[in-house]
């Protein structure tokens, strides 16, 4: 683990800031964790954001920019490295410091021993065993002796009864065999099942949504999604994408307005008739089979959840960004570059693989990099997750925020977020505001990111339900071996 400090100049000499958290805010506003007396900040300037060993800074949208080395960082951030000079505002600089904390460590001189007295000089007396052993020998002796006679007064009493401080009747602890027998058949005594006796109905991240409470809408016995009449659908997609943003979002989230439940029947009906579309043959690519589509996700399933796991993000993100982006498509390139199975642009690829020399300028599917080695891209896109959702936070309206900026990069999300916010007072900070406030917003976020988070909710409620829609497949998130 390497220690991460930054200098700056003061008129009373340098100062340093300790980088440990995840994310530390810089700017003039409250908002900033580290505030600097510099008219050239926003309020919120910059962002440094740290994942063990590697260390990144993405500008906040601010007026003047946020510059490492004189280059403006990407929209995506960039790495950090030791005696890297960030410029924020008009006239604060700072020096990136990177040390290892084991050299630290191995410089400083250890404690010189104390010195040895004329005791040492002093040859050693053999020790004498014979008194040590007498005595444990008298000591096993007295201890059997006790042993026995205890368990001549304990074994008067039943061996199968005890009986507890609490409680005047005695339990038995051996079940008779009549009490087997007469077992109600309706109990289940499944070893691994545990109860949840903390009064909460808290949805595991391991829990499909298959699995969870059914409190809302059923689907009419016989049926599938694709015989639902279009009140029925929508009855159905309500309830189905509720959970999935109770999933996302921490077991809580405001109800889906009907703009966005809109988009996501739209998706959703586009996906379901894929179901009887002929498998492709050749390269992986869109609009295969919604089975053979779901079959890949479901062989993918198990390293894209132990990856997102071991970042502490809801493993799900993980799958269903996979459908959307490649359609669980290994090498799949974008026309505009982007490549492989979670679409990764080189510079965002540079900053989240780990190691990074494996990515490399202009790789495509006939000369591929590593973005095109389905583990470490899983690795990759959770590492990029956890970044995006320490800035938009883990809350339920937080994390669609997140996924939507997967797509549109952090600076266009957050500048279009703020047009949306800005356009109306008492407007919440979701993407669903986005939204609500569509017709202030770019065309480019309007044709691209309205479509992206409802197409997740899409994907997830197919895959999540499978047999819903006629797939011979179990939840995707259940594929975990």
């Amino acid at each position: 683990m390497v220690e991460v400090t930054l200098s700056f100049p003061t008129p009373e000499g340098t100062q340093q800031i300790s980088i440990e958290a995840e994310r530390t805010t810089f700017g003039r506003g409250s908002d900033a964790a580290h505030r600097f007396p510099d008219n050239g900040l926003s309020r919120l300037h910059a962002t440094i954001y740290r994942d063990g060993d590697r260390v990144w800074i993405v500008d906040e949208n601010s007026s003047n920019g946020t510059f490492v080395n004189g280059q403006r960082t990407a929209p995506a951030g960039t790495p950090l490295n030791n005696g890297d000079q960030v410029k924020i505002g008009n006239e604060t600089f700072l020096t990136v410091h990177i040390r290892d904390k084991k050299v630290l460590q191995a410089s400083v001189p250890a404690p010189m021993p104390p010195r040895s007295t004329s005791v040492s000089s002093v040859p050693a007396k053999p020790i004498n065993f014979v008194p040590i052993i007498l005595i444990g020998l008298a000591f096993m002796i007295v201890s059997i002796s006790v042993v026995f006679v205890a368990f001549k007064v304990i074994g008067r009493n039943d061996p199968d009864v005890v009986q507890t401080a609490d409680d005047d009747d005695p339990i038995d602890i051996k079940p008779s065999k009549s009490d087997k027998d007469n077992k109600n058949p309706d109990e289940k005594s499944t070893p691994s099942e545990t109860k949840n006796t903390s009064g909460n109905d808290e949805i595991r991240p391991d829990t499909p949504v298959s699995e969870q409470k059914q409190a809302g809408y059923t689907l009419p016995a016989g049926k599938k999604y694709l015989d639902l009449s279009d009140t029925e659908r929508r009855a159905y997609l309500a309830d189905r994408a509720m959970r999935v943003a109770q999933i996302i979002g921490n077991n809580s989230s405001d109800p889906i307005p009907a703009a966005a439940l809109d988009k996501i029947k739209g998706f959703t009906d586009g996906y379901a008739k894929r179901i009887n579309s002929p498998t492709l043959t050749g390269k992986c690519r869109f609009a295969d089979s919604l089975q053979a589509t779901y079959e890949r996700a479901s062989k993918n399933a198990p390293f894209i959840i132990r990856a997102f796991n071991q970042k502490g993000t809801d493993p799900r993100i993980g799958l269903y960004l996979a459908m959307i982006e490649s359609e669980h498509c290994v090498c799949l390139q974008s026309p505009t570059g982007p490549l492989g199975m979670f679409q990764f642009t080189f510079s965002t690829a540079k900053l989240h693989f780990e190691p990074s020399e494996g990515v490399v300028k202009g790789a495509s599917p006939e000369n591929p990099d590593d973005r095109c080695k389905p583990e470490p891209a899983a690795h990759a896109a959770a590492s990029y997750m956890k970044a995006l959702t320490g800035r938009y936070g883990t809350g339920p309206a937080s994390v669609p925020l997140a996924i939507g900026s997967y797509n549109s990069g952090e600076g266009g999300l957050s500048t279009n977020l703020q047009k949306a916010l800005d356009s109306n007072t008492g407007l919440p900070r979701d993407f669903w505001t986005l939204i609500a406030n569509g017709e202030i917003l770019s065309k480019q976020f309007q044709s691209e990111n309205f479509k992206y988070v409802p197409k997740f909710f899409a994907a997830a409620i197919i895959g999540e339900n499978p047999a819903d829609f006629g797939l011979k497949l179990q939840p995707i998130s259940t594929y975990t071996k």
